[in-house]
């Protein structure tokens, strides 16, 4: 755990603007003339946030409420015709209590935990992964997702269609901050992941593909 929290204000050293040059050689192509530009400061994040996530391609709505949170992922359930939807297996999601309605509109819910049988199986056959986040991140829509026990990373990989659903109040500014977070408090989860919009592959002749390493219609919600 010290060497994580270690390896973790490290990278959040050389994040800090202006603070760090890894090298004052003059031939370097990424060393700087003087600090660089203090970044302006984002006043509304969560507003940010949906704007950045739309820009690459994704789709997030505020909502007031866990019960709206709830009607939209059953409304997109039903527009895709889902079959499946594999979700983990986390207290935020037992309260927005999507499994009922789900199942009676025809959706089929597996819960990522010890009792799923086969579960990477049901991952690739799943419609749709929902699952939460820990942090959303308002300059580059991105989510910051922890795995660990009933929070599989497949759930958020493997389903062509992927909603997270967060509370607003944890849309952080900027990458800086979200590795803060971690380097302040030293308790670093073994697997963190950085997450921005569906998945983005380019081959050698420059030929942008959506959704062959990942998910490629990605949904985040945040509530309140």
């Amino acid at each position: 755990m010290a060497d994580r929290a270690e390896f973790m204000e490290k990278v959040r050293h050389r994040t800090r603007t202006g603070k760090y040059r890894p090298t004052h050689a003059p031939d370097v192509a990424w060393t700087r003339e003087g600090a660089p530009p203090e970044r302006e400061p984002i006043e509304d994040p969560p507003a940010r946030f949906l704007e950045e996530l739309e820009a690459v391609g994704g789709h997030g709505r505020r909502v007031r409420n866990i019960t709206e949170a709830r009607k939209y992922v059953l409304s997109l359930a039903r527009e895709r015709e889902a079959k499946l939807l594999l979700r983990w297996d986390v207290e935020e999601l037992d309260r927005m209590k999507a499994d009922v309605p789900l199942r009676e509109a025809g959706v089929e819910v597996a819960v990522w935990n010890d009792d799923l049988a086969d579960p990477k199986d049901v991952a690739a056959r799943a419609d749709i992964g929902l699952s939460t986040a820990a942090w959303a991140i308002a300059e580059t829509g991105s989510l910051v997702l922890e795995g660990g026990p009933g929070r599989g990373r497949v759930v958020t990989l493997l389903p062509p269609c992927y909603v997270a659903v967060l509370y607003a109040r944890k849309v952080l500014s900027t990458v800086p901050e979200a590795i803060g977070r971690y380097a302040e408090g030293g308790n670093v989860p073994a697997n963190v992941c950085f997450h921005t919009g569906p998945s983005r592959s380019g081959d050698i002749e420059m030929t942008l593909a959506i959704g062959v390493h990942g998910p490629g219609d990605v949904h985040v919600l945040l509530v309140g």
